[in-house]
């Protein structure tokens, strides 16, 4: 081969092209002849690339249909030597699971690297850069953020392992690890009916997008068919609660004032326990998901998440991923936490 550079800058634009869908998975690539002339390279250099792409994985040499980017989903085989943990930004939420995970990569010996997700950058394109730089296992979070399966069975196809965490949407190209959601918000509306609630109502963030908070809002919606779903405002850009009182007042007094309230998440509970103090409103029960400080603080009973447990789970997926390859199969898998009564 003429030198590293070359090699590199060929493997980079190819495996781009793959990622953008130019080159599409199972149908030809250029021919050898094309590719040396497009981008100025020896008949032999581009021999010997492609060469290497079939043993990686990456292209494959069809009798009749010529170099095929290759159909293998099975990821890549290898070490867990660094992995990555993509996410939008450091959530209080995600904070706590970064703390367990690590721990867990310690006793492996494992580098965790953070990879905070650039508001003017696509998903896909920060993955692909840990991709370029030989980072093959990423955990991703994305809160807000969304990518779809084109792009995930894309970077699989480019020998990347991946685990969503806190998703709850069946990908065939990666695993995802998640609560249990439905036993969840079972766990605190049956805590909510023994404290002798009737009228419970069920508080999540405007924009449901994230799978998770769909989830949860369905679960209370099958234990309680006509139960009453508020939409508390929230900007997601800023993580900021918007008009607390203006939400209290319209909602709980004059409209509908519930003995209970089941909010979404630890952020939610929170907000609206200090606005419902602040306000004088003590004849309500609130019970919440996650367990933050804060929670503790304000006595609110709350359904624990497992970090710990999903710190295990995550790395044991990567772990399949690497060594039994060639037998893995995506799945989706639903941790349980306790419920931790304040009374």
């Amino acid at each position: 081969m003429e030198n590293n550079s070359l090699y590199m800058s060929l493997k980079n634009k190819i495996m781009k092209e793959i990622l953008n869908g130019t080159y599409r998975i199972g149908e030809a690539i250029p021919s050898e002849s094309t590719l040396s002339r497009t981008n100025n390279m020896s008949r032999a250099t581009i021999h010997k690339a492609l060469e290497i792409f079939e043993r990686e994985g990456i292209l494959q040499r069809t009798l009749g249909k010529g170099t095929i980017v290759s159909m293998n989903q099975l990821g890549k085989g290898g070490n867990l030597n660094t992995i990555a943990l993509v996410a939008p930004t450091q959530r209080r939420f995600f904070a706590n699971f970064i703390n367990s995970f690590q721990k867990v990569a310690d006793i492996h010996n494992s580098l965790v690297v953070f990879i905070q997700q650039s508001e003017d950058e696509f998903i896909q394109d920060t993955l692909f850069k840990l991709l370029q730089n030989n980072i093959h296992n990423v955990v991703i979070w994305l809160d807000f953020e969304t990518i779809s399966n084109e792009y995930i069975q894309r970077l699989r196809c480019l020998g990347m392992n991946i685990v969503f965490f806190d998703i709850t949407v069946f990908s065939p190209y990666a695993d995802c690890i998640c609560l249990d959601n439905q036993d969840a918000i079972t766990s605190l509306y049956n805590y909510a009916l023994e404290k002798g609630s009737k009228k419970i109502a069920y508080i999540t963030r405007q924009n449901t997008t994230p799978s998770s908070f769909y989830e949860r809002e369905q679960a209370f919606l099958s234990l309680s068919p006509f139960g009453i779903v508020w939409e508390f405002p929230w900007d997601y850009q800023n993580f900021l609660a918007n008009h607390t009182e203006k939400f209290i007042f319209e909602y709980f007094m004059p409209k509908y004032k519930p003995d209970t309230v089941i909010c979404s998440d630890g952020e939610v509970g929170i907000k609206l326990k200090k606005a419902m103090m602040q306000n004088g409103i003590n004849d309500i029960l609130l019970i919440s998901l996650d367990d933050f400080d804060e929670a503790e603080e304000l006595n609110i009973t709350v359904y624990k998440q497992p970090y710990d447990l999903y710190a295990e789970a995550i790395y044991n997926s990567l772990m399949e991923q690497n060594s039994t390859s060639a037998n893995w199969t995506a799945s989706i898998f639903r941790v349980k936490g306790e419920i931790i009564i304040r009374d």
